[in-house]
């Protein structure tokens, strides 16, 4: 897997949820039915924080300026279908990534290669024409290794961890226009089921190009805080991740 220097290169985030970028396709639709969207779309963040294995403690620190050099596979997809009450939606993620940190006042250098796979499902109720409540669950799988270099010493260490956490959220759909659209969504989970806490925002602009497709742009921060096992076996997962997104809707 290709190395790239962490605090000063990019990731391509993993992206939760295709409530808040689907919803925007169908805000314009008649009503009629259940109603589907389908979402093929990717996205640049920032990601800061930590990740450890056993007592090997990794900084964090990634700016936008080389968004893809760290990513060596991803997919990103997302599908939705509603009526005018309720709304069924799953979004699956899949990324290789690796890369350079450094760290003690410059002393420690690590590696790090990070395989993730995230799949998320939503279950919204609509109470209003223009706010939904939602209800999901989102499942991480992370598998980790890192190499660490100390002055003369060097180290490894591998794991792999997975989990599943719920969260409630709340979703504002409005129409700028007869060809725009713009959709805020909030979550808030963990509750130590999973992660100690997941925080999800997404906002999207999404224009309907017609019938059967459009297109949207969005901003969209997603941040956790996992951590299991003790001893050799520790393992925690602290990091924010946020940035642009863009992708294509294909309605029918």
């Amino acid at each position: 897997m290709s190395r790239t220097r962490l605090s000063k290169h990019r990731i391509l985030a993993i992206a939760l949820g295709c409530t808040g970028l689907c919803a925007a396709a169908q805000a314009q639709e008649p009503p009629a039915g259940w109603r589907h969207t389908l979402a093929v779309y990717g996205m640049g963040a920032a990601i800061d924080g930590t990740a450890q294995i056993r007592d090997i403690e990794v900084p964090v620190d990634i700016s936008i300026s080389e968004l893809f050099d760290k990513l060596e596979i991803g997919g990103m997809a997302a599908y939705r279908m509603e009526n005018d009450t309720w709304s069924v939606s799953g979004d699956v993620t899949y990324m290789e990534l690796g890369g350079k940190a450094s760290g003690q006042a410059g002393r420690l250098r690590a590696d790090l290669d990070v395989d993730q796979l995230t799949v998320m499902g939503t279950l919204g109720r609509r109470v209003s024409p223009k706010l939904e409540v939602l209800f999901s669950l989102a499942y991480f799988d992370l598998s980790a290794d890192v190499e660490a270099r100390l002055l003369n010493q060097s180290r490894t260490a591998s794991a792999g961890v997975d989990w599943i956490d719920p969260s409630v959220g709340l979703q504002y759909v409005t129409a700028l226009s007869d060809k725009w659209t713009f959709t805020a969504r909030g979550d808030v989970g963990g509750f130590d089921i999973g992660s100690d806490l997941l925080l999800h925002g997404w906002l999207t602009l999404q224009r309907r190009q017609s019938d059967s497709w459009g297109w949207f742009v969005g901003y969209r921060l997603i941040s956790y805080d996992y951590e299991e096992g003790k001893g050799s076996n520790y393992q925690r997962y602290d990091l924010t991740q946020q940035g642009p997104g863009a992708g294509v809707l294909i309605r029918f």
